[in-house]
Protein backbone atom coordinates (compact mmCIF):
# COMPACT_ATOMS: atom_id res chain seq x y z
CA UNK A 1 0.00 0.00 0.00
CA UNK A 2 1.76 3.28 -1.11
CA UNK A 3 1.28 6.75 0.82
CA UNK A 4 0.49 9.45 -0.21
CA UNK A 5 4.13 10.86 1.17
CA UNK A 6 5.48 8.42 -1.15
CA UNK A 7 3.74 9.21 -4.04
CA UNK A 8 3.61 13.20 -4.03
CA UNK A 9 7.47 14.55 -5.18
CA UNK A 10 9.51 17.24 -3.33
CA UNK A 11 8.12 20.09 -3.92
CA UNK A 12 6.83 22.54 -1.35
CA UNK A 13 3.16 22.04 -0.59
CA UNK A 14 1.22 23.35 2.24
CA UNK A 15 1.36 20.37 4.28
CA UNK A 16 5.23 20.70 4.26
CA UNK A 17 4.68 24.33 5.04
CA UNK A 18 3.01 23.80 8.37
CA UNK A 19 4.79 20.62 8.86
CA UNK A 20 2.25 18.12 8.59
CA UNK A 21 2.00 14.80 7.38
CA UNK A 22 0.74 14.42 3.57
CA UNK A 23 -2.77 13.18 3.94
CA UNK A 24 -6.65 13.59 4.27
CA UNK A 25 -6.16 13.47 7.99
CA UNK A 26 -4.78 16.79 9.22
CA UNK A 27 -4.23 17.45 13.19
CA UNK A 28 -6.21 20.15 13.83
CA UNK A 29 -4.59 21.54 16.81
CA UNK A 30 -1.27 21.37 15.32
CA UNK A 31 -2.44 23.10 12.12
CA UNK A 32 -4.16 25.59 14.41
CA UNK A 33 -0.52 26.32 16.42
CA UNK A 34 1.96 26.35 13.10
CA UNK A 35 -0.59 28.52 11.39
CA UNK A 36 -0.14 31.19 14.68
CA UNK A 37 3.79 30.60 14.86
CA UNK A 38 3.86 31.39 11.04
CA UNK A 39 1.80 34.56 11.01
CA UNK A 40 3.67 35.50 14.05
CA UNK A 41 7.15 34.84 12.69
CA UNK A 42 5.85 36.58 9.01
CA UNK A 43 5.03 40.03 11.01
CA UNK A 44 8.27 39.59 12.87
CA UNK A 45 9.97 39.13 9.62
CA UNK A 46 8.39 41.67 7.84
CA UNK A 47 9.01 44.45 10.35
CA UNK A 48 12.47 43.44 10.15
CA UNK A 49 12.65 43.87 6.72
CA UNK A 50 11.33 47.55 6.93
CA UNK A 51 14.20 47.77 9.52
CA UNK A 52 17.01 45.93 7.57
CA UNK A 53 17.56 46.30 3.94
CA UNK A 54 19.71 42.66 4.81
CA UNK A 55 16.97 40.80 5.87
CA UNK A 56 15.51 38.15 3.40
CA UNK A 57 12.39 38.29 2.78
CA UNK A 58 9.57 35.92 3.69
CA UNK A 59 9.59 32.66 2.07
CA UNK A 60 5.84 32.85 2.15
CA UNK A 61 3.49 36.04 1.98
CA UNK A 62 0.74 36.00 5.02
CA UNK A 63 -1.48 35.49 2.11
CA UNK A 64 -0.26 32.13 1.14
CA UNK A 65 0.07 31.22 4.74
CA UNK A 66 -3.59 31.97 5.26
CA UNK A 67 -4.77 30.21 2.07
CA UNK A 68 -2.51 26.79 2.79
CA UNK A 69 -4.42 27.16 6.26
CA UNK A 70 -7.87 27.76 4.76
CA UNK A 71 -7.27 24.46 2.03
CA UNK A 72 -5.96 22.18 4.91
CA UNK A 73 -8.66 23.07 7.62
CA UNK A 74 -11.76 22.74 5.32
CA UNK A 75 -11.92 19.07 4.43
CA UNK A 76 -12.92 19.31 0.91
CA UNK A 77 -10.50 21.95 -0.41
CA UNK A 78 -7.99 19.56 1.35
CA UNK A 79 -9.59 16.64 -0.32
CA UNK A 80 -9.24 18.77 -3.51
CA UNK A 81 -5.20 19.97 -2.95
CA UNK A 82 -4.17 16.07 -2.27
CA UNK A 83 -6.00 15.20 -5.50
CA UNK A 84 -3.89 18.40 -7.27
CA UNK A 85 -0.80 17.33 -5.32
CA UNK A 86 -1.03 13.91 -6.47
CA UNK A 87 -1.86 15.60 -9.97
CA UNK A 88 -3.67 12.35 -11.26
CA UNK A 89 -4.72 13.41 -14.51
CA UNK A 90 -0.52 13.04 -15.60
CA UNK A 91 -0.34 9.98 -13.77
CA UNK A 92 -3.21 8.14 -15.60
CA UNK A 93 -5.56 8.72 -12.83
CA UNK A 94 -7.73 11.30 -14.71
CA UNK A 95 -11.31 11.11 -15.62
CA UNK A 96 -12.55 7.71 -17.39
CA UNK A 97 -15.54 7.65 -19.91
CA UNK A 98 -17.12 5.77 -16.95
CA UNK A 99 -16.58 8.68 -14.49
CA UNK A 100 -18.23 10.91 -17.06
CA UNK A 101 -21.28 8.64 -16.85
CA UNK A 102 -21.61 8.80 -13.07
CA UNK A 103 -21.76 13.32 -13.55
CA UNK A 104 -25.19 11.98 -15.01
CA UNK A 105 -25.78 10.12 -11.87
CA UNK A 106 -24.73 13.31 -9.63
CA UNK A 107 -27.18 15.95 -11.61
CA UNK A 108 -29.86 13.47 -10.93
CA UNK A 109 -29.51 12.97 -7.33
CA UNK A 110 -29.04 17.05 -7.16
CA UNK A 111 -31.86 17.95 -9.21
CA UNK A 112 -34.17 14.84 -6.61
CA UNK A 113 -32.72 16.75 -3.32
CA UNK A 114 -33.89 20.05 -4.91
CA UNK A 115 -37.48 18.47 -5.48
CA UNK A 116 -37.32 17.07 -1.63
CA UNK A 117 -36.53 20.65 -0.81
CA UNK A 118 -39.11 21.85 -2.54
CA UNK A 119 -41.83 19.15 -1.14
CA UNK A 120 -40.47 19.67 2.05
CA UNK A 121 -41.15 23.90 1.63
CA UNK A 122 -44.77 23.02 0.69
CA UNK A 123 -45.58 20.95 3.74
CA UNK A 124 -47.33 22.22 6.71
CA UNK A 125 -44.48 20.85 9.03
CA UNK A 126 -42.01 22.82 6.58
CA UNK A 127 -39.72 23.75 9.14
CA UNK A 128 -39.39 20.19 10.38
CA UNK A 129 -39.38 18.43 7.35
CA UNK A 130 -36.44 20.76 6.10
CA UNK A 131 -34.65 20.07 9.27
CA UNK A 132 -35.13 16.23 8.85
CA UNK A 133 -33.37 16.87 5.01
CA UNK A 134 -30.26 18.83 6.64
CA UNK A 135 -30.00 16.04 9.02
CA UNK A 136 -29.83 13.26 6.37
CA UNK A 137 -27.29 15.57 4.59
CA UNK A 138 -25.00 15.90 7.23
CA UNK A 139 -25.52 11.91 8.08
CA UNK A 140 -24.44 11.92 4.16
CA UNK A 141 -21.78 14.44 4.62
CA UNK A 142 -20.04 12.23 7.65
CA UNK A 143 -20.25 9.16 6.12
CA UNK A 144 -18.73 10.33 2.61
CA UNK A 145 -15.71 11.70 4.39
CA UNK A 146 -14.98 8.81 6.76
CA UNK A 147 -14.76 7.11 2.45
CA UNK A 148 -12.75 9.63 1.50
CA UNK A 149 -10.41 8.84 3.87
CA UNK A 150 -10.41 5.26 3.76
CA UNK A 151 -9.14 5.47 0.40
CA UNK A 152 -6.92 8.26 0.49
CA UNK A 153 -4.97 6.36 2.95
CA UNK A 154 -4.04 4.32 0.00
CA UNK A 155 -3.65 6.66 -2.70
CA UNK A 156 -3.31 3.70 -5.73
CA UNK A 157 -5.31 4.46 -9.14
CA UNK A 158 -8.32 3.09 -8.47
CA UNK A 159 -8.54 4.63 -5.11
CA UNK A 160 -7.76 8.24 -6.76
CA UNK A 161 -10.47 8.11 -9.41
CA UNK A 162 -12.66 6.45 -6.18
CA UNK A 163 -11.67 9.44 -3.85
CA UNK A 164 -12.76 12.25 -6.79
CA UNK A 165 -16.37 10.98 -7.22
CA UNK A 166 -16.29 10.52 -3.34
CA UNK A 167 -15.23 14.65 -3.39
CA UNK A 168 -18.05 15.36 -6.29
CA UNK A 169 -20.58 13.87 -3.59
CA UNK A 170 -19.35 15.61 -0.94
CA UNK A 171 -19.39 18.83 -2.87
CA UNK A 172 -22.96 17.96 -4.11
CA UNK A 173 -24.25 17.12 -0.39
CA UNK A 174 -22.34 20.72 0.71
CA UNK A 175 -24.48 22.94 -1.85
CA UNK A 176 -27.41 21.19 -1.42
CA UNK A 177 -26.76 21.97 2.42
CA UNK A 178 -26.03 25.06 1.85
CA UNK A 179 -29.63 25.51 0.10
CA UNK A 180 -31.52 24.16 3.11
CA UNK A 181 -30.01 25.81 5.01
CA UNK A 182 -31.15 28.68 3.04
CA UNK A 183 -34.93 27.49 3.02
CA UNK A 184 -34.56 26.84 6.38
CA UNK A 185 -33.78 30.76 7.23
CA UNK A 186 -36.42 32.21 5.09
CA UNK A 187 -38.96 29.54 6.52
CA UNK A 188 -38.11 31.26 10.32
CA UNK A 189 -37.33 34.76 9.16
CA UNK A 190 -40.47 37.36 9.77
CA UNK A 191 -42.43 37.76 6.96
Amino acid sequence: MATISAVVDGSKNYFDLFDLPIGFVVDQSRLSERYRALLDGEVATSYGNARSAHVSPPERSPIEIELAYRTLLDPLARAAYLLDLLDCRSEGYGASAGEYGALGGFLIAEIELRESLDEAVSRPDSAAAVAGILTDLAEQGASLEKDLERVLADPSPQNLVAAREILRRLELVGTCRRDAEDRRAALTSPA
